[in-house]
C-alpha cells in the first residue's frame, strides 16, 4: 500500500528512527553509548527514538556520531 501524503511527517519520523537504529547496529553502537553522547539516560534515548522526536542539537550529535553523509541528511530531513 503506498504511503499517503497526509501522514508524511509521521512516515519521516519513522524513517529517521529506522535509519538511526540501522546505523547504530552496523557501527556496533549501543543505546547507552548514544545516550551518553546526548547527555541523557538510556530510557530517555529509547523514548525519543521510538517517537522520532529529537532536537536540532541532538540530531547534529547523532549524525556526527553515525558518520552520516550530507546526502543522507538531506534525504532524511526533507519533508
Amino acid at each position: 500500500m503506498p504511503r499517503v501524503a497526509i501522514k508524511k511527517k509521521d512516515y519521516k519520523q519513522a524513517d529517521l528512527s529506522a535509519y538511526i537504529v540501522g546505523r547504530m547496529y552496523a557501527m556496533h553502537i549501543r543505546q547507552v553509548d548514544m545516550a551518553k553522547e546526548l547527555n541523557i539516560t538510556q530510557p530517555a534515548f529509547c523514548n525519543r527514538l521510538a517517537r522520532g522526536y529529537f532536537t536540532y542539537r541532538d540530531l547534529l550529535t547523532i549524525f556526527t556520531k553515525l558518520e552520516t553523509t550530507d546526502e543522507e541528511i538531506v534525504k532524511l530531513m526533507k519533508l
